[in-house]
């Protein structure tokens, strides 16, 4: 925390709301972990909320989200405390999610990470806010916009490239919501081998995980650092670039083990480690987002500078004036 966070104190009416809505939001869907460490802090930073990976804290906005928590709707303004409860959800999935996964290689420690992550805490937030605002006392407020629009969009469309009959769409969202965040990847393309490939790749660990990881190459657009940054419809033309690599992958697949293959798919990816080749997100254009991808077999192995899981003002479009922000997406530091 820095000096424009006020520690909330625990007696507090504030505090008091915060705690009840937590624990609704875990209840709407629980996972096996808690990180948050029981700190709230008051923040004067231009951001609606944020929970550290490293301690747990979780600071929320002292202008645009605590004052909003008075345990009953507000007839005055149904708009910023609709952003209020949106930013407590979206504050709750991160501290709710698995962050590290030691000894995976299809693991993804980058930014790319990052900007995945917090489409799922956005889808997380759309999917979830009726019947959270519902059960915490907070009825007919109306859900508000996505704040990492372009991060959303991307998501959205590629937990439906994922999904099928064999792992439907609930499921795999549960599964990203859960983590381990550098994971979100690898879950992304188990589903792509349960529903799309399953027929065709052998049932055995050493087959299952080369072609997964064969899959994630073309999930890794280098847009994925800054599309919370960016809009919905270049988050939607993101994912239907992947969309098109993805495919010609499963295509790619489906040859190799219908052909008789020698051996698994993608082997030479197990051997040299997914994490081999990196990237430098943070140097890529908006104008390039819109062709490049990340060099295949994993640009994943450097780790993201920033990590606080922040719900940002002026992400988004809402009620509330907001103004832009300096500060980058949230990363995944350990």
């Amino acid at each position: 925390m820095d000096s424009g966070d006020q520690l909330v104190p625990r007696e507090s009416a504030v505090y008091r709301e915060f705690v009840r809505l937590y624990r609704v939001a875990r209840r709407i869907r629980p996972t096996s972990v808690d990180r948050w460490n029981g700190a709230l802090y008051a923040t004067s930073r231009g951001v609606w909320g944020s929970a550290s990976p490293t301690t747990g804290a979780i600071r929320l906005s002292a202008q645009h989200v605590l004052p909003y928590l008075t345990g009953r709707t507000s007839h005055t303004h149904p708009g910023e405390q609709a952003e209020a409860l949106a930013t407590v959800l979206h504050e709750a999935t991160h501290t709710g999610m698995n962050l590290k996964a030691q000894s995976e290689p299809n693991a993804v420690y980058s930014e790319h990470s990052a900007g995945l992550t917090e489409g799922v805490a956005e889808l997380r937030v759309m999917a979830d806010f009726d019947a959270f605002a519902d059960l915490a006392g907070y009825q007919e407020l109306v859900l508000p916009r996505p704040q990492y629009p372009g991060a959303h969009a991307a998501s959205d469309r590629l937990l439906d490239q994922a999904a099928g009959l064999n792992v439907n769409r609930k499921a795999l969202l549960n599964r990203l919501i859960a983590g381990p965040a550098v994971m979100h990847f690898d879950a992304l393309a188990d589903g792509v081998v349960r529903n799309r490939l399953w027929d065709v790749v052998p049932h055995h660990p050493t087959h299952q995980h080369t072609v997964r990881a064969a899959l994630i190459q073309p999930m890794i657009h280098l847009a994925w650092p800054k599309l919370p940054d960016h809009s919905a419809p270049l988050g939607a033309r993101i994912a239907d670039e992947i969309r098109s690599d993805l495919n010609a992958k499963v295509d790619e697949i489906r040859r190799h083990y219908r052909l008789g293959g020698a051996g698994p798919f993608g082997d030479d990816l197990r051997v040299r480690g997914i994490a081999e080749v990196r990237a430098e997100p943070a140097q890529v254009d908006t104008l390039r987002f819109l062709s490049a991808q990340a060099p295949a077999t994993g640009a994943v192995a450097q780790r993201p500078r920033l990590g606080q899981g922040a719900r940002r003002t002026g992400a988004g479009s809402g009620p509330v004036v907001r103004a832009p922000t300096a500060s980058r997406p949230p990363g995944l530091e350990t």
